[in-house]
């Protein structure tokens, strides 16, 4: 299947961890906690996950529903 953001991050502060700790490439962590706010609302907005207005911060970034939030097994549950 094509990983997308919106077709494989099950949780919304995941998409947010990742850009945080890898971008810029050139300069990874270099950019502060809002420019990777905005950096992760316009990478789920072009994926359709959120509206072009949405903002988000600490309070609303965990609130937002992946499509793929059940994809994923966890595996201690596994028998």
């Amino acid at each position: 299947p094509l990983r997308t953001v919106g077709s494989y991050w099950p949780h919304s502060t995941t998409v947010f961890d990742y850009i945080r700790r890898a971008m810029p490439a050139n300069a990874p962590k270099s950019l502060t906690d809002q420019e990777v706010y905005q950096v992760t609302a316009y990478l789920l907005y072009l994926n359709g996950i959120i509206e072009r207005d949405t903002v988000l911060d600490a309070q609303s970034l965990p609130g937002v529903v992946m499509p793929n939030q059940n994809g994923f097994i966890d595996r201690s549950e596994v028998q």
